[in-house]
């Protein structure tokens, strides 16, 4: 938020009435040893699904990618004849 300046001070500019907060300093770069062994440590702490959660959320996406794809092709073949019926073809 900035200040107007008060009738009396000429020409000065707006003066901010808060500093902006400085942007964090950036740490030091890590070499690529140390970014693949903590990416290794947090690969540790996920939670992986069992085979059998796994096959079933595969089964589900399968299923719901099928039945949108079937979605889309019925009304790309229902656009497509009302385009024939209209312009002829």
């Amino acid at each position: 938020m900035t200040r107007r300046a008060a009738p009396g001070d000429g020409d000065a500019p707006a003066v901010a009435e808060e500093a902006r907060p400085r942007p964090q300093e950036r740490s030091q770069r890590t070499g690529v040893v140390a970014f693949l062994r903590e990416v290794r440590a947090e690969l540790r702490r996920v939670a992986w699904p069992s085979r059998r959660e796994l096959l079933s959320y595969s089964l589900v996406v399968l299923v719901v990618v099928t039945l949108l794809t079937l979605y889309v092709f019925g009304l790309d073949q229902a656009f497509g004849q009302l385009v024939f019926l209209i312009f002829g073809g």
